[in-house]
């Protein structure tokens, strides 16, 4: 059925995309009475109670409604297979589905950033900025802040499988870290998370539901954005589809917030792109942009998973069913227990060769069993993930045509350089050791992913064959000074005014450890380069 139209709309600043980046961008932007802003988000609100209650993350993860749907194309570093690509699709986006880890990354990534050109993106620069959005509950200092909209909170109450796995690394000598986003980055700790009074927090509970008492502020849901429209080299507006279309204007500026595959998608099919690719499908070349879509990253990961010989690890289980039943009552109750948790309470941050200048593994521990893809299985156990913190490999996304409803080609490039192959396997050996230490040993039977007896080779095999990503995708709008970048570090697309991207995807790199705090800091420091420009 065709959508009818409806009359146009014009407010002062348009934000694309209603996820992690865009709520935090709604908020700031609107905080001045005389800017007029519209959030438009392709999704619905985010009233699914998966969405807020911390577990409901794994009935998430493959929702129909909540989620894009997407997979990679056939990667050939992982014998041809297709990989899952979990994105959220709601106000709150990937942040309502993710597993609300508050990880900033090492302080060298973002000195890494200002060293290639970007001014103002050095970890002094950016530090501000994370801390302005913080309300951290247990921890203060230079690094930490009170107050701000969004709650971290180290993880409460931890299963005691969480407690072992910090015992063993202490055990093989490494160091205990109470602040991973401190000082340093190295050892292992309880995990700082995004939970408060057990419910989870997004930027869409945090930051978007306090300003939609604003006047000034109008946010629009289930609206798809086919296109930017450009007139003489300015963007001024966007063109939204579905059931009812409509054109919606901006006075001042477009800020495209839609992610690491939606941002780039939006541009390409505005006419900003690879001119070739355009010209196929039909798309009429606006300014030709070979990178934008490119320099696609990603955490290529892999685990080791132990079955249980308690039942004090998370699982389901008929022997487990009537405490599995007191969680639930436990939740409902006192918003405590197992229902209140993100399940991946601790992780350690290691360095596998003497002379790498930060961590190039985080490794991630679950008091359950999990099945190939990261969901949940039936029974009792552990698990140690391995997370490549900063993969050589990268991809690309392209169009696989000019229509709103064609998914993108997503080619992560998975360990195309086989030194990401070489850090899992490094990684894995490390895990195996922690797992088969005297302080985890006895919570498990055996080692059952990938075996107790392979040669390196043979976990180089079982990586390609195994490995996923950690879902933390970004870089395809790079940043950058040289005239091939996609934004310059103001954010503002080259080669076409009053248009910006301000999400995960302007990463130059990807920084190491999880996305979602990061995206938050880099929405915070776009609010103030837009406004400063007026």
């Amino acid at each position: 059925m065709r959508g009818r139209d409806a009359a146009d709309e014009t407010f002062d600043f348009l934000i694309v995309g209603g996820g992690t980046a865009g709520c935090v961008l709604a908020n700031r932007l609107s905080e001045n009475p005389r800017n007029s802003v519209c959030l438009l988000e392709s999704g619905p609100e985010d009233r699914h109670p998966y969405i807020h209650v911390p577990v409901g993350m794994v009935g998430l993860i493959n929702h129909p409604k909540l989620g894009w749907g997407y997979a990679s194309t056939p990667q050939p570093g992982l014998g041809g297979r297709e990989i899952p690509v979990p994105r959220g699709r709601m106000l709150g986006g990937s942040g309502g589905l993710n597993g609300m880890v508050y990880t900033r990354g090492h302080r060298r990534d973002y000195d890494d950033w200002r060293a290639a050109g970007n001014v103002g993106w050095g970890y002094d620069d950016v530090l501000p900025y994370f801390r302005r959005s913080e309300d951290n509950l247990d921890l203060d200092g230079p690094f930490h802040a009170k107050g701000g909209p969004f709650t971290v909170a180290t993880a409460k109450r931890p299963n005691p499988l969480a407690g072992a796995f910090l015992e063993a690394a202490v055990e093989l000598g490494f160091a205990r870290n109470d602040d991973i986003n401190g000082a340093e980055q190295d050892g292992f700790g309880l995990r700082q998370v995004n939970i408060l009074r057990g419910a989870r927090v997004t930027t869409a509970t945090a930051f978007l539901r306090p300003a939609r008492r604003r006047p000034n502020l109008r946010v629009m849901t289930g609206a798809d954005v086919s296109h930017v429209t450009i007139e003489d080299g300015r963007a001024i507006g966007v063109q939204v589809c579905g059931r009812i279309r409509r054109t919606v204007r901006a006075r001042r500026e477009v800020v495209l917030a839609a992610g690491a595959f939606g941002s780039p998608a939006i541009l390409m099919r505005s006419g900003i792109g690879p001119g070739e690719d355009l010209l196929r499908l039909g798309i009429p070349v606006v300014r030709h942009r070979p990178d934008v879509g490119q320099n696609l990253a990603d955490h290529p990961s892999s685990q080791v998973v132990w079955e249980g010989s308690t039942r004090d690890s998370y699982g389901i289980s008929l022997a487990k069913l009537p405490q599995l039943a007191g969680e639930a009552a436990r939740y409902v109750l006192r918003r405590e227990g197992m229902f209140a948790s993100n399940i991946f309470e601790a992780a350690g941050y290691v360095r596998t060769l003497p002379h790498l200048d930060r961590p190039d593994v985080q490794l991630v521990f679950c008091p359950a069993l999990r099945k190939p893809g990261g969901t949940l299985g039936i029974g009792h156990g552990f698990s140690i993930g391995v997370v490549a913190l900063h993969p050589v490999s990268t991809g690309s996304v392209r169009l696989s045509g000019a229509r709103m409803d064609d998914k993108p080609l997503i080619d992560f490039g998975l360990f195309s350089d086989s030194a990401d192959v070489a850090t899992i396997v490094r990684g894995l050996r490390i895990a195996k050791r922690l797992a088969a230490s005297r302080a985890l040993a006895r919570y498990g039977r055996a080692e059952i992913v990938p075996g107790p007896e392979w040669s390196d080779a043979d976990l180089g095999d079982f990586v390609r064959h195994t490995a996923a990503t950690a879902f933390h995708p970004v870089g395809t709008c790079r940043m950058g000074a040289d005239p091939s970048s996609v934004v310059d570090p103001e954010l503002r697309v080259r080669g076409v005014s009053g248009l910006s991207v301000a999400d995960a995807s302007i990463m130059p790199s990807i920084v190491g450890g999880n996305t979602n705090a990061p995206a938050i800091m880099i929405a915070e420091k776009a609010s103030d380069l837009i406004a400063g420009r007026m």
